[in-house]
């Protein structure tokens, strides 16, 4: 069945950089275009655009052998099906890029060489990209806004999109960073895991650092400054972490 793409171009909110809407067989897909900075993003909506539409075929499988008269039901089907998705693939990726990008690109009726071509243009765009998280993650210290908790989840973020980027970062390393990079104040914690057998993961790192630093807090009236408090060695109070018996997260003793 034939498919009727439109796109509706916001003009008014910033031209090319709009998001761009397209009508398929009555359905909407709204893809943010393409401009030379936001190429993570764009490739994104892509994939789930064309996936919500079963249109991604395109982006993943080469064009399969046109059927002859000795081709069977299925092969015939097959190679329709992908067509289909090839042509309404090409069609949507080219009108969701910025005018003067365009022309960058490789000539081609193919959806997955077209797809290809953008996402090796943007290769050394990835590298930098890297770079940036890297020295982002090595330089965070830990200074009260916000709550441990959630400074420990964006160095768990950042260490995901490395991964994606294949720089992988072990857990056991995320760990003993983000026990390093935390102030004086959780100095007894990180003795505490450095002296004991087992590890942490992430989950139990979260909770833990969590429940010390609701005990800083308790112990000072609500009023710590994580940057420049003096050192807490000699604090009356002394907190063990080891697993339960269960092996679950960490209890104090």
């Amino acid at each position: 069945m034939a498919a009727a793409v439109h796109r509706k171009e916001e003009r008014d909110y910033g031209g090319d950089s709009a998001p761009c809407a397209f009508n398929v067989d009555n359905q909407t897909l709204t893809i943010e275009t393409l401009t030379g900075t936001n190429f993570k993003r764009w490739k994104e909506d892509i994939e789930i655009q064309l996936g919500l539409m079963d249109l991604d075929i395109a982006l993943h499988e080469n064009e399969p052998p046109k059927p002859t008269a000795r081709s069977s039901i299925e092969e015939k089907a097959r190679y329709e099906k992908w067509g289909r998705a090839n042509r309404l693939s090409l069609m949507i990726m080219k009108r969701s890029i910025s005018h003067t990008l365009i022309g960058a690109i490789s000539k081609t009726e193919n959806a997955k060489k077209f797809f290809d071509d953008i996402a090796e243009k943007y290769k050394s765009s990835e590298k930098e990209d890297a770079g940036e998280l890297i020295d982002k993650l090595t330089g965070m210290k830990y200074d009260g806004v916000g709550g441990v908790r959630e400074y420990i989840m964006k160095m768990v973020d950042i260490t995901t999109r490395l991964t994606e980027l294949e720089i992988p970062i072990t857990e056991s390393f995320l760990v003993h960073h983000a026990l390093n990079s935390l102030p004086s104040q959780f100095d007894q914690l990180k003795t505490s895991y450095n002296t004991q057998k087992d590890k942490w993961n992430t989950n139990e790192l979260i909770s833990i650092c969590d429940q010390e630093e609701k005990r800083i807090l308790r112990g000072s009236g609500g009023n710590v400054n994580f940057v420049s408090q003096p050192n807490m060695r000699g604090h009356s109070s002394s907190h063990n972490y080891r697993r339960n018996n269960k092996g679950g997260n960490k209890i104090k003793n």
